[in-house]
């Protein structure tokens, strides 16, 4: 089959965009359009969380992002007697290089990004709109799409494309096309939503107000204005949002210790929780808004569809090199459909516990909140819990089947570590002499082995890319060894110098073992001893040269 591009994204919002980025590194063909003639301008999505900022620092923008951003170490909780300050991530995420939920407007995460692609010599195909997604063989929906797209400046453009995928946003022209099923409902009550300047706020911290009456949240924006304030409009009020309306609102919350100003926008909108029946129909992909949408609550929405976004972008990389089984490319649905479940599910129910006027509903808000509070703000175990399931960190994919437990991993050793599916810990360390940090030397595209503890032979890695030569090229093996700033390293030696990536990974130096990082940053196997046949016949059953690995080691 003949294709233009091997990947066509529609959509070039913050997911789009990242799908692009991950793209770009593998030099995988793509073309990114969008039916915008310019990039949005509005702040929107704000909050970007740890974990999509461990993801996107491949591309080496997180850093921009956390210089342009505001970050919020301090959680604010104005209850009716008391104000109960929380810290935010100062529990819970020491294994991360970023521990701080950080305020970037959504305008200024699609421009870091635009620019990097701009750097890679990628530019966003604007005024582009998708009209119609057909099946390039009617009897076979694997084999392509060929896409037709109303271009405003040189009319009617044809793409065939080997995948598409949609990240349109909640309207989604590709999901509709596809016939793909957009299931949930909307939330009765109406919000007010602003981006302004308060006075009486300190900053550097998100300010929560919870009533009988609902809720409002003030977020530290920092830019295009200092502040976002979000809060329940009052029911049945359909009265245009302006300056006096906003401060008649926040007021009520407050007892009138604030006074707002300068408004940069302003809007009345309505929220929904619908998600995809299924995020794959063949060659077609839906990935953020396009698949889920949820309240905001939580700052997870932009953040989920980033990764996404990461998870789906490196299998497609590789199909499109003939290098990823059928199973690979399935397992994005079978991964992330069960994540976007659970984060719907949970927004949701943190959503009406914020909102509801119910009179025994809203008591978990107008009496327990009062009285737990406290409680959680002294408790690091409570607040690590919590600030891991926020920061996204501890999300993870043990139940897919690319997570795999090699046969000689003894359950005992497996519990004090992260398992296959999880997320691979980060922490310093040593790496020719320089400190760097364990994520980054395993964040160049492609699969990375870790061979820790004793005992291997010096030419494993030689053995390893013997085996998979066609994988050669996106296969990197490491020794990670616990080692000394005083005592040099060699090629291809990670030395964990401080103890803190033994630690984590819950290694011991006397003990071997084999760990394959996937591109995602996630562990896909993992198996003690030095037989690397498990690791071999891992990598080959999701690239698809599973009986070339095994020829080579018979």
């Amino acid at each position: 089959m003949n294709y233009d591009v091997d990947v066509l994204i529609v959509g070039a919002g913050p997911t789009g965009l990242a799908l692009a980025a991950q793209l770009a590194t593998y030099g995988t063909s793509f073309r990114i359009i969008d039916r915008r003639q310019a990039p949005s301008t509005q702040s929107k999505a704000l909050a970007v969380q740890p974990r999509t900022l461990e993801a996107l620092r491949p591309f080496g923008v997180s850093d921009a992002m956390v210089r342009r951003g505001n970050a919020a170490t301090q959680l604010h909780l104005h209850l009716p007697e008391d104000t109960v300050s929380i810290g935010l991530f100062d529990a819970g995420v020491e294994d991360s290089a970023y521990q701080q939920l950080l305020f970037l407007p959504q305008s200024d995460t699609e421009n870091i990004l635009t620019s990097y692609l701009a750097s890679r010599g990628v530019r966003v195909e604007r005024g582009a709109e998708l009209l119609e997604l057909d099946r390039l063989d009617p009897q076979d929906p694997f084999a392509g799409m060929e896409a037709r797209v109303q271009r405003q400046d040189r009319g009617i453009d044809r793409i065939r494309a080997r995948y598409v995928v949609g990240a349109d946003g909640v309207g989604s022209a590709v999901r509709r096309r596809a016939g793909m099923d957009f299931r949930g409902s909307g939330y009765e009550d109406s919000f007010v939503l602003a981006d302004l300047e308060i006075d009486g706020a300190e900053p550097s911290a998100v300010h929560a107000y919870p009533t009988d009456d609902g809720f409002m949240v003030l977020f530290p924006l920092g830019s295009p204005a200092s502040w976002r304030m979000i809060s329940l409009k009052d029911k049945g009020d359909t009265s245009e949002t302006t300056l006096s309306s906003l401060q008649e609102t926040a007021d009520k919350f407050s007892g009138g210790t604030l006074k707002l100003r300068d408004p940069h926008w302003m809007s009345t909108f309505r929220l929904s929780h619908q998600m995809a029946e299924y995020f794959q129909w063949g060659s077609v992909f839906l990935a953020g808004d396009a698949a889920h949408v949820h309240s905001p609550i939580g700052g997870q929405g932009m953040n989920t569809g980033i990764q996404d976004a990461l998870n789906l972008g490196w299998k497609l990389a590789l199909g499109a090199r003939g290098l990823a089984s059928d199973e690979l490319i399935d397992s994005y649905d079978a991964e992330r459909r069960p994540v976007a479940r659970e984060i719907v599910g949970f927004t949701d129910r943190l959503f009406k516990l914020a909102t509801t006027r119910n009179g025994v509903k809203k008591l978990p808000r107008t009496k327990l909140l009062p009285a737990l509070a406290p409680v959680a703000a002294a408790s690091e175990r409570l607040r690590s819990r919590a600030f891991r399931t926020i920061s996204q960190l501890g999300i993870h994919y043990r139940g897919s089947d690319l997570s795999e437990t090699g046969g000689n991993r003894l359950p005992a050793v497996l519990a004090s570590g992260p398992r296959p599916g999880d997320r691979l810990p980060d922490a310093a360390v040593t790496y020719q002499e320089h400190e760097r940090r364990l994520q980054d030397l395993v964040s160049s595209p492609g699969f990375h082995v870790l061979l820790t503890g004793p005992g291997w032979p010096e030419d494993t890695p030689q053995q390893f890319h013997a085996a998979l030569p066609a994988v050669d090229g996106l296969l990197s093996v490491h020794r990670l060894v616990v080692g000394s700033r005083l005592t040099p390293g060699g090629p291809g030696i990670i030395q964990d110098t401080s103890g803190l990536a033994f630690e984590r990974l819950g290694l011991s130096a006397r003990r071997p073992e084999i760990i394959v990082v996937r591109p995602d940053g996630y562990i896909g196997f993992r198996s003690s001893g030095t037989d690397i046949n498990g690791a071999l016949g891992y990598l080959g059953r999701l690239t698809g040269t599973s009986e070339e690995s095994s020829l080579r080691t018979a």
